[in-house]
């Protein structure tokens, strides 16, 4: 997978770091990224901004720690849309979020 998804060297970095505890870390990842994801979709469906500021912040907080810096940078944007209560673009944002979110559970299964 491309390094425009995921940053490999932080991911590595982190490993070296973590030892034994990197994969439940991984796992926890995908896992409550997930989550969230699904969540997203609900919070949009219903309009409620504070929940998709909440949730976005969330996952961008989540997606850059681990070097997904894509998926954080779109959530980022979603956040900070839904802060102003702006969600005219709220579908589509989710959309790239959900992209990218798969395209970094695959790097992860690739690469770890």
């Amino acid at each position: 997978m491309s390094s425009e998804i995921i940053d490999l060297d932080i991911l590595n970095e982190l490993k070296e770091i973590m030892e034994d505890d990197f994969d439940e870390l991984i796992e926890t990842f995908i896992d409550d990224g997930q989550k969230q994801v699904d969540d997203l979709r609900v919070a949009i469906d219903a309009s409620i901004a504070p929940d998709i500021r909440r949730i976005a912040h969330t996952l961008k907080g989540s997606s850059a720690n681990l070097g997904a810096n894509a998926l954080s940078e779109t959530c980022k944007v979603l956040e900070h849309d839904a802060a102003e209560d702006n969600l005219s673009d709220a579908n589509n944002q989710y959309e790239k979020i959900k992209n990218a979110y798969e395209a970094v559970k695959a790097s992860l299964a690739e690469n770890f």
